[in-house]
């Protein structure tokens, strides 16, 4: 069965998956920080927790975000998607804490309403 990223973005899963386990990972790392920055979180405190492969930090800041963002979603603020692209910059980020380098790729793309340029991060 084909990834999440695979079956959306084949082209960005093509590029993917022709770098090494190495690039793989520097890949998806320059992505996910991208998107904490695009989504107005402080990319050097992801890489903090990353570095220390924080995923439980990293899915609770995920947690803190989602419930903001269907809170404001309830009451129809228009904040809300702000706290929804926070939500998957820390998703991204725990998935890339737990080595699913593809699965992190994916839900940046969720992160930010910005098209993800795949060669712009080669």
């Amino acid at each position: 069965m084909p990834s999440r990223l695979a079956s959306r973005y084949p082209d960005i899963q093509s590029v993917f998956e022709a770098q090494s386990p190495f690039g793989q990972k520097q890949l998806a790392t320059r992505i996910v920080l991208w998107a904490a920055h695009e989504a107005g979180i402080d990319p050097d405190e992801v890489s903090a927790l990353l570095s220390q492969h924080h995923a439980a930090q990293l899915d609770a800041l995920c947690m803190e975000m989602d419930a903001r963002y269907f809170e404001l979603l309830d009451r129809q603020d228009s904040r809300h998607q702000l706290f929804f692209c926070k939500a998957r910059a820390y998703s991204a980020g725990a998935l890339l804490a737990r080595d699913t380098w593809d699965d992190a790729i994916y839900e940046s793309t969720f992160a930010t309403e910005k098209p993800l340029l795949i060669h712009e991060f080669l």
